[in-house]
C-alpha cells in the first residue's frame, strides 16, 4: 500500500458544480477525506478560452497536491475536456475525469441517439462527439450548449420561473432531436436534475454522472490500494477562490452545516 493512501482526494470545478460528484464520492467511500477547491474567482469556466482553463486547472491541482491530496478528480466537464491531458502530464498522482466514465457508461446502454448539454468550452472541444464516436458508434449524437444554466444555478434559483424558463429554451430543439438519453455534461446540472427530467419527461434517460464517476473512482483508487485504512477521516475541507455566499449555501446544502469553508487566493 502506498505511503498516501491515507491521504484526502482533490477536486475541483469553477464553482458548487462539482459538489455533485463530491458529495456522490462521499457516499461511495464515507471513509476518505475530500479537498474541494472551487474557483469561483473564474466562474464560469464555459466562457473562458482553453488556454485560461488549463492554466486555472494546473494551479488549482498543484494546490491540492501540495495539500496532500493523493488523487484529483476534475469535477469539471470543461476543464475534463480541455485540460485532462496536461494535468496528467504534470501531475504525480492519479487524475480522473468526469468524461471518460459517462461515455462508457453510454456505451453500455447501447441507446441509438444521444443529446449532451454542456456549457461553450465543453461543446466547442468536441471530445463527447468523439468519444462517443468511438465508444458507441452506431449512436446519433446531439450536443447544445447551455449556458445559462451555471450562472442561474450558482445564484442558487434552483426552482420556479426563472430556471423553468431556462430549462424550456434548451429542452425544445432537444425534444425535436428524439434523444433517448440526455447526457447532462457539466457537474452543475444535476443539481437541477430533477426539474430538467420533468421538463423532457420520462422517455428521456438522464445519465447520473456524479454517480457513474463516484463508482470509477471508487474502483480505481482500490486497483492503486490508495484506498484509505484510517479508522476516523478528518473533516472534508471547502476552498473557493472567491467568497460567495451562494456557494456557502448550496455546499452546506450537499454536505450540512458544519462544513469548513475558506478562501485561498492562487493568483495574488
Amino acid at each position: 500500500m502506498s505511503a498516501s493512501a491515507n491521504g484526502p482526494i482533490g477536486l475541483f470545478d469553477s464553482g458548487v458544480g462539482g459538489l455533485t460528484v463530491a458529495r456522490a464520492l462521499a457516499d461511495r467511500l464515507p471513509g476518505e477525506r475530500l479537498l474541494y477547491f472551487g474557483d469561483t474567482a473564474h466562474l464560469p469556466y464555459g466562457d473562458k478560452s482553453p488556454e485560461a482553463i488549463r492554466g486555472y486547472s494546473l494551479a488549482i491541482a498543484q494546490h491540492l497536491v501540495d495539500l496532500g491530496a493523493k488523487a484529483i478528480v476534475v469535477a469539471c466537464n470543461s476543464a475534463s475536456s480541455v485540460a485532462f491531458d496536461a494535468l496528467v502530464e504534470a501531475m504525480d498522482v492519479p487524475v480522473f475525469n468526469v468524461i471518460d466514465p459517462v461515455v462508457a457508461e453510454v456505451a453500455r446502454l447501447g441507446v441509438d441517439s444521444v443529446g449532451i448539454w454542456g456549457t461553450k468550452a465543453t461543446i466547442k472541444s468536441g471530445v463527447f462527439p468523439a468519444k462517443l464516436a468511438a465508444a458507441a458508434p452506431k449512436a446519433s449524437v446531439s450536443a447544445w450548449a447551455t449556458p445559462l444554466l451555471v450562472p442561474v444555478i450558482e445564484e442558487n434559483i434552483l426552482q420556479g420561473p426563472i430556471l423553468e424558463a431556462v430549462i424550456d429554451g434548451y429542452a425544445q430543439p432537444t425534444e425535436a432531436a428524439h434523444v433517448e438519453a440526455l447526457v447532462l455534461a457539466c457537474t452543475h446540472y444535476p443539481i437541477v436534475a430533477p426539474q430538467i427530467g420533468t421538463r423532457m419527461g420520462a422517455d428521456v434517460a438522464l445519465l447520473s454522472t456524479p454517480q457513474i464517476v463516484a463508482a470509477h473512482v471508487a474502483s480505481a483508487l482500490a486497483e492503486r490500494h490508495l484506498l484509505s485504512t484510517a479508522a476516523r477521516p478528518e473533516p472534508h475541507q471547502f476552498m473557493v477562490s472567491d467568497y460567495t455566499p451562494a456557494f456557502e449555501a448550496i455546499a452546506q446544502q450537499f454536505f450540512g452545516e458544519a462544513i469548513a469553508l475558506r478562501e485561498d487566493h492562487l493568483w495574488g
